[in-house]
């Protein structure tokens, strides 16, 4: 069995544990802002998805698969023979984390999904869809940068960008595009949780500039008695980065 890679810090054996998910693109490095914060109060497991930062030289095979992404985290949340965790996720990691939550219930504690996608506004699928059609023969740094600008565009999200396009330069060609082939059934998941009343406390903090996704999100939280939304200034899509000592803030202020 090939484990994904990750690192971890342990404060103590009685101590809670986090479960970091990064996004398409990313890599557990994002999450630096938060285990110097964080690590002084929980047990930390940041993981790197296949294809992505440490995971790097692990192949995204053609037959790759939303579920297949899901066990392979659970995987090694087992091998740590960790009970149960936080999970906090960003982007794509909020979907992955929603899976997670409703395939493996008992392992899930509290959520806090940041950039969260809870669905695909007429932009973003024209978006998706460009990529998808000019994947084969468009450099990717191209395609990196082009992303970056769309899903990023302010001044207050230039750290944001550089971060991504940084580590998004970094997955291998035939990983990236394995990755894009994955969009139809990240939209159709995405349509399933959107029916989905999340059982979990869950607290989703998003950037008030992150234009894609935060309507669709306080759309999403109106019913939801569970759920929470905390909305960020001068923050985009990855608030994490962008306002990083407020997201520590709400993070230990719902965890704790």
């Amino acid at each position: 069995m090939l484990l994904l890679k990750f690192k971890h810090f342990i404060k103590s054996d009685d101590a809670a544990w986090i479960t970091f998910i990064h996004g398409a693109g990313g890599s557990s490095t994002i999450w630096h802002k938060q285990v110097k914060v964080l690590k002084e109060h929980f047990n930390l497991l940041l993981i790197d998805l296949r294809g992505h930062g440490m995971s790097n030289d692990l192949p995204v095979n053609n037959d790759y698969s939303l579920n297949v992404v899901v066990d392979e985290v659970v995987e090694v949340i087992q091998y740590l023979n960790i009970k149960k965790s936080h999970f906090i996720g960003v982007s794509l990691g909020t979907i992955i984390i929603t899976k997670i939550s409703d395939l493996y219930p008992k392992i899930v504690d509290k959520v806090i999904l940041s950039g969260a996608i809870t669905s695909f506004s007429t932009r973003t699928l024209f978006l998706l869809r460009t990529a998808q059609a000019i994947k084969g023969f468009t450099p990717n740094i191209i395609l990196y940068r082009l992303f970056a600008l769309i899903i990023m565009p302010s001044k207050e999200h230039r750290v944001s960008r550089r971060v991504f396009i940084n580590e998004a330069k970094k997955i291998k060609n035939k990983a990236f595009k394995n990755w894009l082939r994955l969009l139809p059934e990240i939209k159709r998941t995405i349509d399933d949780i959107s029916k989905l009343k999340l059982s979990k406390p869950t607290l989703f903090i998003s950037g008030i500039e992150d234009y894609l996704f935060v309507r669709q999100i306080e759309e999403y939280v109106k019913d939801k008695s569970n759920c929470f939304l905390q909305k960020v200034n001068n923050s985009g899509h990855i608030v994490n980065i962008d306002q990083h000592k407020i997201f520590n803030n709400f993070t230990l202020r719902f965890l704790k």
